[in-house]
């Protein structure tokens, strides 16, 4: 990829038109897939969350926790879209930032708890659906307490390798990924390892 540095003396690439279209469509879509997990999972949770005979049934306050995370996921989709099209629109979109910078855009916080969280949540489904099975009577006994501790251990879990990451992006502050910042870049580059 070629560069360039501007006149304002920060470095870019220097894309094609067809690239930069291909980027925005790209990123369009991103949009609606974000907006269509958005606008189906939070209104579960409001749902959940103002309606009190729902809150007292723990498997709803699993199912809460679970489109919660999926609509965080999708908010950050969402919140891309725009932040990385506005970029580009602005003739900022392909200047040159460090992993830092990347790591402290929202829409990669966002996807960097709600990714592993939608995960976590549907093995805490798993695990409710099994002590259903395994313990029935006992099962049946259990509160919206057990739901709402379960719920809240793997929302802090997801917490620690979030801030390990950010911890470990810090160390990288010159510029070598573009300012739309795809949730990687981000990333220090053992992350995942």
């Amino acid at each position: 990829m070629e560069i360039r540095v501007r006149a304002d003396n920060l470095t870019e690439e220097i894309r094609s038109k067809a690239d930069v279209d291909s980027f925005v469509i790209g990123f369009m879509i991103y949009g609606v897939e974000g907006l269509i997990m958005t606008v189906t999972n939070f209104p579960v949770v409001f749902a959940i969350v103002i309606y009190k005979q729902l809150r007292e049934q723990k498997e709803f306050v699993i199912v809460a926790g679970l489109a919660l995370a999926d609509g965080l996921y999708g908010f950050g989709f969402l919140i891309a879209a725009f932040g990385r099209i506005i970029a580009i629109e602005q003739g900022n979109g392909f200047v040159l930032v460090s992993r830092w910078d990347c790591s402290l855009k929202i829409w990669n916080i966002i996807w960097l708890i709600s990714n592993p969280l939608a995960g976590l949540m549907l093995l805490v489904i798993s695990i409710d659906r099994l002590l259903a099975v395994s313990i029935p009577f006992r099962y049946f006994t259990f509160t919206n307490r057990y739901a709402f501790k379960l719920v809240a251990a793997v929302y802090t879990f997801v917490m620690f390798p979030a801030l390990l990451s950010t911890y470990l992006s810090y160390q990288f502050q010159a510029p070598e990924y573009p300012a739309y910042c795809f949730t990687s870049y981000g990333m220090h580059s053992y992350y995942y390892r």
